[in-house]
């Protein structure tokens, strides 16, 4: 309860004044892990950032993420964190989905940002492969109703073995046709603090996941 607490104080340091814009936090880093069925976001997450960093990015569009821009060109070996922590403007249900290659498998969580509780996750374990098929069953689909002012964290972390493939993130509010996960697209639904409070947060997670694994 401590560490929690302690966790939640820097949050609320770190948090500035809001404004229109978003930001996406990218991290690769060196793993040879393989996602089992017994894993959750948590376990993944700390398993991510146990590895030596690749390469770590802010950019404004999840639209073909590769390690050829974005990864210092590694094709094999690796582990992805994306993530993003933004406050709701407009209410409604909203959908987000990415499609990828890791071949190790990988997760996609939604966050309290507020309490750090983990409030939806989804872990799939085996080669995951979308083709460039959004009805391919590797697609991450995570969907949740949103209310102004809520808090949140999106975080998708994934893990390589070979070839290096894209992933790509899109979102729909209310059944409304899919955008890519831009700045732009995604801009005016959502207010975001300065870059850099999801990674604060989702440091301070996988330290406590760390912790948990081993008492």
């Amino acid at each position: 309860m401590l560490r929690c607490s302690l966790l939640l104080s820097l949050i609320a340091l770190a948090l500035p004044g809001f404004a229109h814009a978003l930001d996406f936090q990218v991290d690769f880093r060196q793993s040879t892990y393989q996602v089992t069925a017994g894993d959750a976001f948590l376990d993944l997450l700390a398993e991510h950032q146990s590895g030596a960093l690749i390469q770590d990015n802010v950019i404004e569009s999840l639209e073909n993420v590769s390690t050829s821009v974005h990864g210092g060109g590694v094709t094999s070996n690796y582990s992805i964190l994306i993530s993003t922590e933004f406050t709701v403007d407009v209410a409604g249900e909203y959908t987000f989905q990415v499609g990828t290659d890791w071949g190790r498998g990988g997760v996609a969580a939604l966050i309290d940002t507020g309490s750090g509780t983990v409030l939806d996750e989804r872990v799939l374990t085996g080669n995951l492969w979308w083709a460039n098929n959004w009805n391919n069953p590797s697609v991450f689909t995570t969907t949740h109703d949103f209310e102004v002012g809520d808090q949140y964290t999106l975080a998708w972390v994934g893990f390589e073995d070979c070839c290096g493939g894209a992933s790509t993130l899109r979102f729909s509010i209310d059944g409304s046709a899919y955008q890519n996960l831009t700045a732009g697209n995604v801009g005016p639904f959502l207010l975001t603090p300065e870059p850099g409070v999801a990674t604060l947060l989702l440091l301070g997670l996988g330290g406590l996941a760390a912790t948990r694994s081993r008492d």
